[in-house]
């Protein structure tokens, strides 16, 4: 095994605030669709199994690759300790001559349905409107969902998960789909109940030639938006990106039991990074007293006509679906996520006039190690740990 490169990946979140509650997650998750725009994508396999990452400190982050589709490059989702994020944060990208398999696995934190794989029955309530199909993009499978029409509502009339409820609502929630086809009017619900209502993102694509209204007039909205899109952004084969956060900042007890208080952001885009088309917005210090504690189930909602010929109902063709936590990035706003040269490290030289003192320790703790060739077991680089440290130790 070759290193042949490293690079670095940095990933700056706009709108940055400190989580004012706590959350249990030790990771974050993010999911990394734009690699191959990198001025080195020729670097990289077209599959990406080629790349590690390695937080700043060397440690290495488990990831799963994701296979590209039709115009869709692959991607990576990559597993990162909460420790190591923050406004600005630096992973390491290793390019290699060596193929890697996927290091994450599903299940846990991170859910997923692969409709190459799996049992769709397993994930999904059943409906007339289900079926398995084959694909001929990759020679695998989709799930198509289609609308059906159920007035007396004793069965589901979409693609409603029947996996995805119990994960903490204090540790965020990201779903990213991947659908081989998609269009006209549909909406998702990231925190949905059967029948009943959860508070959630929840996010709507309308296209009104399609429904019974026959205006030709197109949007995609999202709960807490301001501001809505005039066109349909989800078209044909397009991987969907949505996010909740609910960062506590009040709390109390009623009649009703305990409830919270939370600042809530949501996020809806074709990807994760600000390069992508995307709908954001915030309700910060939202008065209602929510009592639920862990999310609910995922429901992707395909609604009217396929066409204008009013014949077919809707329906969404899945290829796979992703769910996981995300305590810190989906809490704040899109982060730009750029790959670029790997930065030098970069250290301080300690005097007390003409005296360098080339070592510091707290203890038996080496802090600082002046060597000037390589900067290694520095231990202290600038800003976070020099502006940021309690200095209670001496040379």
């Amino acid at each position: 095994m070759t290193l042949i490169k490293e690079l670095q990946i940095k990933i700056t979140m706009s709108n940055y605030n400190q989580r004012s509650s706590s959350y249990s997650s030790n990771y974050d998750y993010l999911y990394l669709d734009n690699l191959m725009d990198s001025s080195s994508a020729d670097l990289f396999r077209s599959d990406l199994k080629n790349l590690k990452i390695k937080t700043s400190d060397g440690t290495e982050c488990k990831i799963l690759y994701l296979p590209e589709y039709g115009s869709q490059p692959a991607a990576i989702v990559v597993r990162i300790p909460v420790g190591k994020i923050s406004e600005t944060t630096k992973l390491i990208l290793e390019v290699h001559d060596t193929t890697f398999n996927s290091t994450l696995s599903t299940g846990g934190d991170l859910l997923m349905f692969d409709a190459n794989s799996d049992t769709y029955s397993n994930f999904f309530m059943e409906y007339s409107g289900l079926s398995i199909n084959n694909d001929s993009t990759d020679n695998g499978k989709f799930l198509r969902a289609r609308f059906v029409p159920n007035i007396d509502g004793t069965s589901p009339t979409s693609l409603f998960s029947k996996f995805a409820s119990g994960q903490p609502l204090t540790n965020n929630r990201v779903t990213v789909a991947r659908f081989k086809r998609v269009g006209g009017n549909f909406s998702v619900n990231d925190n949905a109940t059967y029948h009943e209502t959860t508070v959630g993102t929840y996010s709507w694509q309308w296209d009104y030639n399609l429904t019974a209204y026959q205006e030709d007039l197109k949007i995609t909205s999202l709960i807490w938006a301001s501001e809505e899109k005039s066109y349909c952004m989800f078209e044909g084969s397009k991987t969907l990106v949505q996010v909740s956060s609910f960062d506590a900042y009040s709390s109390g007890t009623d009649d009703e039991g305990d409830w919270k208080q939370y600042h809530i952001h949501g996020r809806l885009g074709t990807g994760t990074s600000k390069s992508s088309d995307y709908l954001e917005g915030y309700s910060r210090n939202n008065t209602t007293k929510i009592y639920q504690k862990n999310y609910s189930e995922v429901e992707i909602s395909p609604e009217w006509y396929e066409t204008t010929d009013f014949e077919s109902y809707n329906y969404i063709d899945l290829k796979w679906i992703l769910i996981f936590p995300s305590p810190l990035f989906a809490a704040n706003g899109i982060p730009e996520i750029t790959v670029t040269e790997k930065d030098s490290k970069q250290g301080i030289r300690l005097f007390k006039g003409e005296h360098e003192y080339p070592k510091a320790y707290k203890g038996s703790k080496l802090l600082w190690d002046a060597n000037d060739e390589t900067m290694d077991n520095t231990g202290l680089y600038l800003p976070d740990k020099i502006i940021n440290k309690d200095w209670d130790w001496v040379f």
